[in-house]
C-alpha cells in the first residue's frame, strides 16, 4: 500500500469514527458497605491500690500483640477507684481482638520490668492467657461481634 492510500483510509476513519482517542471507561460505582461496630466495655478489677493509672490496650493483630503497644489498634488509659477501673471503645470494628492491661503505679505511662523482664507493675490479658514467655493472640482472643460487649480482666501482681 502506498501511502497516500494508507493517508486516506485514516483521514476517512477519522471522519467516520471520530478523531477521538481512547477514553477511560468508568466503572460503575460499588455500592458502600456499611461496617457493622461495636462498643467494647472492659471493667479491670483487683488493683493492689489507686495509685497512678491504667493503660487498656486493644490489638487486632496477632503479631503486635502483646509486646508492641505503639502498634496496637487502640488503647485508653484511665484512673483507679476503689480497686476497679472501667473503659469502653467505641465503634470497634467486628472481629476479632485481644486485649492487655497493666497498673502504671508509679505514673510514667510505660509497663516497669525487672531487670530479666519480668512486670514489676500488675498486669491483665484477656481470657486471663498466659503463656511460656508471652501470651499467644489465639489464647487471648474476644470476638467483637454485636453492639455492646462487656469483659471483665483481673489484673495481678
Amino acid at each position: 500500500m502506498t501511502k497516500p492510500i494508507l493517508f486516506l483510509i485514516m483521514l476517512c476513519s477519522f471522519i467516520a469514527f471520530g478523531a477521538q482517542g481512547p477514553t477511560a471507561v468508568t466503572p460503575p460505582p460499588t455500592p458502600s458497605v456499611a461496617v457493622k461496630t461495636g462498643n467494647l466495655r472492659v471493667i479491670l478489677r483487683n488493683f493492689k491500690n489507686d495509685n497512678g493509672v491504667t493503660n487498656i490496650i486493644l490489638y487486632d493483630k496477632p503479631y503486635t500483640f502483646p509486646d508492641k503497644p505503639d502498634k496496637c489498634f487502640n488503647n485508653l488509659w484511665t484512673t483507679i477507684s476503689k480497686g476497679y477501673a472501667e473503659v469502653t471503645f467505641k465503634n470497634v470494628p467486628y472481629g476479632e481482638y485481644a486485649l492487655a492491661a497493666y497498673h502504671d503505679e508509679n505514673n510514667n505511662h510505660r509497663l516497669d520490668l525487672s531487670v530479666i523482664g519480668i512486670p514489676k507493675e500488675g498486669i491483665a490479658i484477656s481470657n486471663d492467657a498466659k503463656g511460656l514467655f508471652l501470651p499467644r493472640f489465639k489464647d487471648a482472643k474476644i470476638l467483637i461481634n454485636s453492639p455492646d460487649k462487656t469483659i471483665v480482666m483481673t489484673i495481678g501482681y
